[in-house]
């Protein structure tokens, strides 16, 4: 059988609801399922196949298209396996230690159980979470985004009352990786011809989720080591789906049914989980009886038995990706009876991709950013009006001054301030001072008149005493603050009259 591997890039993000459920919050995979590309192919071959060749290629698994999991640099990524172990709190996968079910089993036995400091037996917890690299690195983490939505009423074209539903998705950017193994070449390129490129999957495919692109890769296993004695770590790469000799889903298999006749299976070393699911037939618009699966990420301890075979394809559904073995995979490596440390585990974070945004484009965009750019500026203003009142700043003898000016003048102030949208214009109208002739009358300059505090009382009581220190100080704060516009004068025209109130009572 031949393997080539495929790498599944997201364009956009994917939509891979873990149950059939349809309320609630609905959580994604964190990989996506052989059985999507499976409909990719068979959604374009199916219906030009005879029933012959239709039955091979798509049910009895001639063609086996594989789970794709997260991937970096083209390396093939596994689900964490079972038989791992750490204490419950020093759980730091590349730092703390990491311990292999089997050893422990003879630890126990010897009484030789891993123990902390003081002496405590340690709190082993079994690792489940995330992928082993298969150059021994670990992604912790794979990256979703959760979207809110809501059900849609036809009869009103409006949305359905008390329908809202959240969902998770796999966040676009990311690369997934899978193989397709062949038992006959000759399929090779009928299926690259339809599976690759940009093809969608997932569900709400006619929303904005998943679109997807398809190339093929080069890419290998991870290496496998060769046990010291007559027993086999068997590790299930994808879920598997045994049946008993009557026909009926076990959790149990014989090592027969794993690939390893003559075998017998330690259960007391082995680690497995077992899973259920409802696959969603999209052709026929319905769902397919239940599946009883082991777990993927399970591991057998076979004993009695030997194998040079590495990889092999067992139990049922196997067209889909599961049934998936690998034979003492090298992340499974240890010394018996020493509970070392697995050194080829580190940890490994995919940086999440970053999302360009395109140009806005329509008078809807448009007006949003005008929104959010006017609401920017009137944060800035605040926190340049509250700097300058009651901060620290170089205007801050200057700020003390007019702290003394009565609410009425800040309050005419604000008045210019609110009618006016130019601050040349504001600043005419509140410092413009006309020229005197030679008998100190002003001199008329094209209908020009006095600003509002370079005349009358205001001048005379506030703004013009002390050589026109006052008014030096406000037309300093004026043009310094000139860019963020007549908005910040009234503001601050505001902020001053409370000031000036407060210090007129304390006096």
């Amino acid at each position: 059988m031949k393997e080539i591997f495929y790498k599944c890039m997201l364009k956009s993000d994917v939509f891979l609801n873990s149950s059939l459920a349809t309320e609630g919050n609905l959580s994604s995979l964190n990989y996506i399922p052989g059985s999507n590309f499976l409909g990719i192919v068979a959604r374009e071959l199916y219906k030009d196949l005879d029933p012959d060749k239709a039955l091979a290629m798509f049910h009895n698994g001639d063609v086996s298209f594989g789970n794709a999991t997260i991937t970096n640099n083209n390396l093939v990524s596994y689900p964490m396996p079972f038989g791992l172990f750490m204490d419950k709190l020093d759980n730091t996968i590349g730092e703390d230690a990491i311990y292999s079910h089997p050893d422990l089993v003879e630890l126990a036995k010897n009484d030789t159980y891993p123990r902390k400091e003081n002496g405590q037996k340690k709190q082993l917890k079994q690792q489940r979470s995330g992928f082993v690299l298969n150059n021994g690195l670990v992604i912790s983490d794979i990256a979703k985004n959760f979207a809110l939505k809501s059900a849609y009423d036809r009869n009103t074209r409006t949305s359905a009352d008390g329908k809202m539903f959240g969902f998770e998705s796999l966040e676009a950017g990311q690369e997934f990786l899978f193989s397709v193994q062949y038992k006959d070449d000759t399929l090779i390129n009928e299926v690259e011809r339809v599976l690759l490129g940009n093809k969608q999957l997932g569900k709400s495919k006619s929303a904005e989720f998943g679109q997807v692109f398809i190339e093929k890769v080069t890419a290998s296993h991870i290496a496998c080591f060769t046990t010291s004695g007559d027993y086999v770590l068997v590790y299930a790469q994808s879920h598997l789906s045994f049946t008993d000799s009557w026909g009926q889903p076990t959790f149990q298999p014989t090592a027969e049914q794993l690939g390893l006749p003559g075998g017998n299976i330690d259960w007391e070393k082995s680690q497995i989980r077992t899973h259920s699911y409802t696959p969603w037939n999209g052709k026929r618009n319905t769902s397919d009886r239940q599946r009883f699966c082991i777990a993927q990420g399970s591991v057998f301890y076979v004993i009695d038995t030997k194998t040079d075979a590495q990889t092999h394809q067992v139990g049922n559904f196997t067209a889909e990706g599961l049934g998936r073995v690998i034979y003492n995979p090298k992340f499974l490596e240890s010394n018996a009876g020493d509970a070392t440390l697995i050194n080829t585990l580190n940890p490994f974070e995919v940086e999440k991709p970053k999302k360009q945004l395109k140009e806005a484009n329509s008078p809807l965009t448009e007006f949003l950013k005008a929104k959010v750019t006017e609401k920017n500026q009137e944060l800035e203003i605040s926190k340049q009006i509250h700097q300058l009142v009651y901060g620290e700043s170089e205007h801050q003898k200057g700020i003390d001054r007019l702290k003394r000016i009565s609410p009425s003048q800040w309050g005419g102030i604000r008045a210019y301030a609110t009618k006016t949208t130019s601050m040349d214009e504001l600043h005419e109208q509140l410092f413009y001072q006309l020229k005197k002739d030679e008998n100190n009358k002003d001199i008329k300059e094209g209908g020009k008149k006095n600003g509002y505090l370079t005349h009358g009382v205001a001048d005379e009581k506030y703004w013009g005493r002390n050589r026109g220190q006052n008014r030096i100080a406000f037309e300093e704060i004026f043009n310094d603050h000139k860019k963020l516009g007549t908005v910040f004068i009234a503001k601050f025209a505001a902020e001053m009259a409370k000031e000036s109130i407060k210090k007129s009572k304390n006096s």
